[in-house]
């Protein structure tokens, strides 16, 4: 299966259409829409257009090659999608002690120059 077909069929499945519902739409046998979506038969452009118009995805989100994330989003009782990359970033445990005593010493840093602030304070309060 090629990487749009895989596509097309992850974003049916995602809005909630049947392979059936996709054959209807599209005029065409339960079996044609099942090749098309294995990748047994080749979409051409104007194919890809229909689908695209169907499932309400712009024909440049099947065409890209990336792996991305295609998140569903149901509003007004229509399904929307957003073409994300997803980044998962994943911080060591020296990194993440790191991270806490930087915190720990920033906070005695804060703490140290708001003293000092209220020392001047007084002292110009002073004169």
């Amino acid at each position: 299966m090629g990487a749009i077909h895989a596509r097309i069929k992850k974003i049916r499945e995602v809005s909630g259409n049947t392979q059936a519902d996709m054959a209807e739409m599209l005029n065409i046998h339960i079996k044609t829409w099942q090749k098309i979506e294995n990748g047994i038969t080749r979409i051409d452009l104007e194919r890809l257009q229909q689908i695209s118009k169907i499932l309400e995805i712009p024909i440049e989100d099947f065409l890209n090659t990336e792996d991305n994330v295609y998140i569903g989003e149901i509003k007004n009782n229509r399904v929307g999608f957003n073409n994300a990359t997803v980044t998962i970033n994943e911080t060591s445990e020296t990194e993440s002690s790191l991270l806490k005593k930087l915190l720990v010493e920033k906070d005695r840093v804060i703490e140290i120059q708001s003293k000092y602030i209220v020392e001047l304070e007084e002292k110009l309060n002073q004169k």
